[in-house]
C-alpha cells in the first residue's frame, strides 16, 4: 500500500519500510504532490479569511483543539495589527496543508513533527518557529481501555508520518508489543475516522481531540488507561516557515504575529480557567465548526493533557522524536536541529512580557 506522498517517493507499510525511489520517482511523486495541490484548491478552495498587504503572512490550520491559538489571534488581534496583515487559511487535512506549504502557497503552518523533518529531509528549507500547545491527543480502544489489549489489534492514526504514530509505538514498546507485528497502525482521514470505527475496520485510534471526544460521544470508543498522563508534555506539531520570511524587512511583522500568538495561548488558558473555556468555545466556531459543548467540555477536562504556551521546543526533544523516526525507517538520514532552530529573529524581551 502507497502511504507517502512527498516528493522522495519512499513507500510505507503499516509496521514495515520498503526502499527509496529513484530521483525520477522523485521528480514525479513531487510533481503529483504539486498538481493535487492545485486541483485540490481550484476545485475544494479552503476558507480563507483574508487581510492582505506587502508585510502579510499567510497562515494554514487544521481545525483541532491544539491549533486554537491560530484562530483566537487572528479574531482578537486581526483588526489591530500595525506590522502585519493574516490570511487565515483552513485546510481539512495535514497532507492538503503539507502540499501547500511545500509549494509555497502559504507562509506558516502548524504542522506535525514527522512532517517537518520529511520536508526537511527533502532538502526544502524549512525553520521551526516555535509551538503553541504541548499535548491533546486521546487514544481510545473499542470495547477495551488496556494497553495489554492491543496485541492483534490496528489502530488509526492521522498518518504514518505523525506525531501521533512515534507516540504510540513508544507507549506500546512498554508492554512488549512490537509494531508491525503484534499491532499495525494505519493512516485514517479525520473526516472518516468515526465511521472507520463504527465499521470495525480498526480497533482503537490515537487521534487529536476534540476527535477521541466525539468517539466516546457517539459511544465508539472508550479512553485507554490514564491516557491523559502519558504524554502530556507531547509536542504533536511545531509552526514551520520558510528561511524568506523572515527576511529582514519582514521581520516586525513575524514579532507582531507571534506575539499575539504568545497572547492568544495566555487567553485560552486564563478563559479555561475562569470561564470553563466558554469564550475559546464561541470564538473557534466560524472556523473550526465544532459543537461549544463539546470543544468547552475537550478544554476544562484538559483531555489528551493539553496545555497553551508559546515556547521554543526543546532540543532534545525534538531530537528524541528524530531518532524514532529514524528507527521506524519514516526518515532515511538524520536532520541537523541547529539548521531547523536558526531563526533568530524575535524580541523575546517582549514575548516574556506577553507570555507573563
Amino acid at each position: 500500500m502507497i502511504c507517502r506522498d512527498r516528493s522522495s517517493c519512499r513507500y510505507l507499510r503499516a509496521g514495515g519500510y520498503i526502499k527509496k525511489g529513484t530521483e525520477m520517482q522523485k521528480s514525479l511523486s513531487f510533481g503529483i504532490i504539486v498538481i493535487i495541490f492545485f486541483v485540490f484548491f481550484v476545485f475544494f478552495q479552503p476558507v480563507v479569511h483574508a487581510e492582505t498587504t506587502a508585510n502579510s503572512l499567510r497562515v494554514g490550520y487544521v481545525p483541532l483543539m491544539s491549533q486554537l491559538p491560530l484562530v483566537v489571534s487572528y479574531d482578537n488581534d486581526r483588526l489591530g495589527y500595525s506590522s502585519v496583515k493574516v490570511t487565515l487559511v483552513k485546510f481539512r487535512s495535514f497532507n492538503t496543508l503539507e502540499a501547500a506549504f511545500r509549494v509555497g502557497a502559504i507562509d506558516v503552518a502548524d504542522l506535525p513533527l514527522p512532517v517537518v523533518f520529511s520536508i526537511a529531509e527533502d532538502g526544502i528549507e524549512v525553520r521551526i518557529l516555535g509551538q503553541c500547545h504541548s499535548g491533546g491527543s486521546m487514544l481510545e480502544g473499542v470495547g477495551f481501555n488496556n494497553l495489554s489489549d492491543f496485541r492483534g489489534k490496528i489502530i488509526g492514526v492521522p498518518g504514518l508520518r505523525s506525531t501521533e504514530n512515534l507516540e504510540v509505538v513508544q507507549l506500546l514498546s512498554q508492554t512488549k508489543l512490537r509494531y508491525g507485528l503484534d499491532y499495525k497502525t494505519i493512516k485514517v482521514p479525520f473526516n472518516t475516522i468515526l465511521q472507520n470505527l463504527e465499521a470495525g475496520r480498526i480497533n482503537a485510534m490515537y487521534f487529536p481531540e476534540p476527535y477521541g471526544s466525539m468517539a466516546e460521544k457517539s459511544h465508539l470508543a472508550m479512553p485507554v488507561e490514564n491516557r491523559q498522563n502519558v504524554f502530556s508534555q507531547g509536542i504533536t506539531s511545531v509552526l514551520v516557515t520558510r528561511p524568506d520570511t523572515l527576511k529582514k524587512d519582514n521581520q516586525e511583522a513575524v514579532n507582531e504575529w507571534i506575539r499575539s500568538l504568545a497572547e492568544a495561548c495566555v487567553f485560552i488558558e486564563k478563559d479555561i480557567n475562569t470561564l470553563e473555556a466558554q469564550q475559546t468555545a464561541i470564538i473557534q466556531e466560524p472556523y473550526f465548526g465544532f459543537d461549544r459543548a463539546l470543544v468547552g467540555s475537550s478544554l476544562r477536562s484538559r483531555r489528551g493533557g493539553i496545555r497553551f504556551s508559546f515556547a521554543i521546543p526543546d532540543k532534545n526533544t525534538l531530537q528524541a522524536y528524530l531518532q524514532q523516526a529514524l528507527d521506524l525507517k519514516i526518515l532515511l538520514q538524520p536532520i541537523d536541529m541547529d539548521v531547523l532552530l536558526s531563526f533568530n529573529v524575535f524580541d523575546w524581551g517582549k514575548m516574556k512580557e506577553t507570555s507573563q
